[in-house]
């Protein structure tokens, strides 16, 4: 499980080295938060604001892996089969805060460019506490697998609240029009300092490349001497219906085991540290 962690924060760290250096359509906002209005594709020329509290989407990047470095050493010592759920829903971040790049003055407005290090025609768009990100584009040649293939659609829709600290980034691949991998990731920081984060992923194809609608759904609870997770898994496949954590407050374990339950999501694995131990329940 070390090196797992050790790999993924590496990778990580680069992206939010890169990000300090410095069309889609806008996702959709979480309830009761408004979209930002469009602004043209140009650089403001006001100054920019002074820095107090997060600012740009690496920042909470970063808070989430402040938190996670207090808890490393207990999930890194789990004795048994490394548990790639604890570590994978914070991958969104190495794709969301490259978005940082195309407006590094940190401005008002909407900037347009290529990423950095994916290579796709992104745009960022700020208003304010209101940020939006994202990118519609074809993929050139084949990768990885048989979910990336040459002439796949990529999108990737993001949206983050920087006073309410609340974060939410949708990515699909498409194939003659149909859905064929799909991830849904939410981090929102709470009052007491902690992070709750609520990950979908869904699939139409299993590794050899047959149909096999799966997805999997993963919370997690991050603070002091805290890591509390839920697992569960379900046949739904990318169209599966996504739960935002605008409205859900401090959702504890015990709440999302029961709303992945009512979701029609079958537990896997719970768990936390207790008595300084990465734990199973």
């Amino acid at each position: 499980m070390k090196k797992t962690t050790v790999v993924f924060f590496m990778f990580l760290g680069v992206a939010l080295l890169f990000s300090a250096c410095g069309g889609s359509k806008s996702p959709e906002p979480p309830a009761g938060e408004s979209a930002p209005a469009s602004q043209p594709a140009v650089r403001a020329s006001a100054p920019a604001p002074a820095r107090s509290g997060m600012q740009k989407i690496s920042d909470i990047s970063e808070a989430w892996s402040k938190l996670y470095n207090q808890n490393e050493a207990q999930i890194n010592n789990y004795e048994g089969m490394p548990i790639m759920g604890l570590v994978t829903p914070a991958l969104t971040f190495v794709t969301s805060v490259q978005f940082d790049l195309l407006n590094i003055d940190n401005r008002d407005g909407r900037f347009e460019g290529k990423l950095m290090m994916a290579g796709y025609k992104g745009f960022v768009e700020k208003a304010g506490t209101k940020i939006t990100f994202g990118y519609d584009d074809r993929r050139e040649k084949d990768g990885f697998g048989p979910a990336a293939k040459a002439g796949d659609r990529l999108v990737a829709n993001g949206y983050l609240a920087l006073d309410k600290e609340h974060y939410l980034c949708e990515m699909f691949t498409e194939r003659g029009g149909r859905k064929i991998t799909r991830s849904y990731t939410e981090f929102k920081r709470l009052g007491d300092g902690s992070m709750i984060c609520l990950a979908f992923d869904g699939r139409t194809s299993n590794m050899r490349g047959d149909e096999d609608l799966s997805d999997d759904l993963i919370f997690l609870r991050n603070g002091k001497n805290q890591y509390d997770f839920v697992i569960a898994r379900a046949k739904t496949g990318p169209e599966f219906k996504s739960i935002s954590l605008a409205d859900k407050g401090d959702l504890t374990k015990e709440q999302a085991i029961e709303l992945f339950k009512a979701a029609g999501y079958v537990i896997g694995q719970t768990g936390g540290i207790k008595d300084g131990k990465l734990a199973i329940d």
